[in-house]
């Protein structure tokens, strides 16, 4: 049996760039870091004929043609898989609709349990690579790249996207820095699952795809130069400013009660924050001083506060 591993992510700024535009001639570029929460693929040879897929709801099928599930269907497909497997799926946390990269994650935990199976080559790149052709070339999602290559990569990167090519960077922080850059961050559920999807056709059927596209691809630059001068207030602020500018993409992004959240947040002593992901519910996530933790917990104490770390490593298989 085969298992992989697949870290979630936090994306800090920048979403909404992670596409190749011929029509700017500034990168598209995002700041993201992989954290200790994981998608766990297992995939086993099946007793019989058939295809038994296991995630929230349970699917036994005479041919992956039949499959319901979008991602696992058009994963099975792309490695020309018919029948004879059996696979589950696992998260450590709420992961459906949150904005922390899950079906990103799950395509790319799919393609290094799949790529394994096969016997073909695995490389970091082949597995964001084939994530990106799964998710947005045969599922349709009206998605960016980055979240397959920040799950597949692993750790804290700047990710660009120019000329049709995609480049991981490590930002080198050393762990005494990314320490104190963690221990100023709070994350958040709010309980709220959305529709990635739909909130991004909205996005795209209004025109606002590449709005705002080279003013986050700067802020996602300008964030980098504040972290790496370890100013952490500025960093804040850029957050802020990034949430701001996805707030005016489309009205689904946020909401009355997603507003108030964050106002509380700031009063609370938030430098700033964003909702994870294409927004509408999910995770929410605020760069606070230390010294104002215990206010802001107990002033969002109707949240779940998620305690998580950061993480070096992409995807990992374990042949069990």
């Amino acid at each position: 049996m085969l298992l992989s591993k697949t870290p979630l992510r936090i994306s800090f700024v920048g979403g909404g760039s992670d596409y190749f535009n011929n029509k700017s001639n500034v990168k598209g570029r995002v700041i993201s870091v992989s954290i200790n929460k994981y998608l766990y693929v297992t995939l086993n040879k099946r007793y019989n004929n058939q295809i038994r897929a296991a995630y929230s709801e349970t699917e036994i099928v005479n041919s992956t043609n039949d499959l319901k599930h979008n991602i696992i269907r058009e994963s099975l497909k792309k490695y020309s898989i018919k029948n004879g497997v059996e696979l589950t799926t696992i998260a450590d946390v709420p992961s459906s609709g949150s904005g922390l990269a899950s079906s990103s994650a799950l395509s790319v935990g799919l393609a290094h349990s799949l790529r394994k199976f096969k016997k073909l080559k695995i490389t970091k790149k082949t597995l964001a690579e084939d994530a990106c052709d799964i998710e947005i070339n045969k599922c349709k999602k009206p998605i960016g790249m980055q979240d397959q290559y920040s799950t597949a990569f692993g750790g804290l990167n700047k990710i660009e996207f120019s000329n049709n090519k995609v480049i991981v960077k490590k930002i080198p922080l050393n762990d005494q820095d990314l320490t104190i850059f963690k221990n100023h961050l709070m994350l958040f559920y709010t309980g709220i699952n959305r529709q990635a999807d739909k909130i991004l056709t909205n996005i795209k059927k209004s025109g606002n795809q590449f709005k705002n596209y080279e003013e986050l691809s700067y802020l996602a630059k300008n964030f980098e130069k504040e972290l790496l001068n370890k100013n952490f207030q500025n960093c804040g602020e850029i957050l802020h400013e990034n949430w701001n500018l996805k707030r005016s993409l489309d009205k689904s992004v946020s909401s009355i009660n997603l507003d108030n959240i964050y106002s509380i947040a700031k009063k609370s002593g938030a430098v700033g924050g964003k909702i994870l992901g294409a927004g509408g519910g999910g995770y929410f996530l605020f760069l606070v001083k230390p010294k104002y933790k215990k206010k802001m917990k107990n002033n969002l104490k109707k949240l779940q506060e998620i305690n998580f770390n950061f993480t070096k490593d992409g995807s990992r298989l374990i042949e069990v």
